[in-house]
């Protein structure tokens, strides 16, 4: 419907352009003017028309990302040296090669519609106004419609290309991957440096638990497990310190300083070592064998 509309507006406007009359010199004047302002209403509608679809496309292609980046001085832009390593740069070859594929393809669509309608067109100084302008209108919108879909098909592999070459630009090297997380998570040196330090401090605190346990069950040497049990603050006892070879020899040094009872009980160190982590409760089915050593302590002190 609208397009048959403007088709007819701008008939009419052609017509008050080209149908003059000679005898009334000042009513062609203004009927000519009058139609040159109908086809020009036209054009501009057609030319909206066209404008909002290329920004539509545009918009669509960004995700509707507005970025006024572009508009800012910069004065790379006119260095000659930066101009021609834009010119000869990879984009640049492949920007060209679009352009001329996309002039390769009007030309053959307007090759193969003209060739279709050539007939008729060797007629149009032979017709009426009316009858031409409707052909010439036909050729046209045939023209534009073919060249469109196949601009189209073309723009659709070109966003295809562009969002490729886009994920591929912002995609890191191994060397790139590398440096960012040194930066995010430190230097691999820097970590085992940091890491050592907290498991010093960590040891050292363990270490000062170790006065305070009521029992060191041992391996005797290889393992050595300190317990801390307090009827009134906890349901069962904790461990306070556990070590193995070196730790462990630290562990008994530290509770023959405090006169921390040591027991030997190979299997129990061992069970309590794997089996339970610094300031947890040794598990329900430990609680006989370490209440029995327990027992034995208590008694010991009388």
């Amino acid at each position: 419907f609208l397009g048959s509309k403007l088709v007819f507006g701008l008939i009419d406007g052609m017509k008050n352009v080209f149908y003059l009359e000679i005898e009334d010199f000042q009513g062609t004047f203004t009927k000519t003017i009058g139609g040159f302002g109908e086809v020009a209403k036209i054009l501009l509608i057609l030319f909206a028309s066209g404008m909002s679809i290329s920004i539509l496309t545009g918009a669509l292609q960004t995700r509707f990302l507005i970025s006024f980046k572009p508009l800012k001085l910069d004065l790379n832009r006119i260095n000659p040296v930066e101009g021609f390593k834009r010119m000869f740069s990879l984009r640049s070859v492949v920007e060209l090669l679009k352009a001329i594929l996309k002039v390769v393809i009007v030309g053959y669509v307007a090759y193969t519609v003209i060739r279709k309608r050539w007939g008729e067109m060797v007629l149009y100084p032979d017709m009426d106004l009316m009858e031409s302008s409707v052909l010439l209108w036909k050729f046209i919108y045939e023209l534009a419609l073919k060249s469109g879909i196949a601009l189209l098909v073309l723009s659709i592999f070109d966003y295809m290309y562009q969002r490729w070459e886009f994920e591929k630009s912002i995609m890191m090297t191994r060397y790139e991957l590398k440096e960012e997380m040194k930066e995010v998570e430190g230097h691999p040196l820097v970590r085992r440096r940091q890491r050592t330090m907290m498991l010093e401090i960590l040891r050292r605190r363990m270490m000062a638990m170790v006065p305070q346990a009521d029992v060191v069950i041992t391996n005797p040497e290889h393992y050595a497990v300190a317990l801390k049990y307090d009827p009134d603050e906890m349901n069962a006892p904790v461990v306070v310190a556990k070590g193995v070879d070196e730790i462990a020899k630290k562990i008994i040094e530290i509770a023959r300083e405090n006169d921390v009872p040591i027991v030997r009980n190979p299997e129990l160190a061992r069970r309590l070592y794997r089996e339970v982590e610094i300031g947890e409760e040794i598990p329900p089915n430990l609680y006989r064998i370490v209440a029995e050593v327990l027992a034995y302590v208590y008694s010991l002190k009388g």
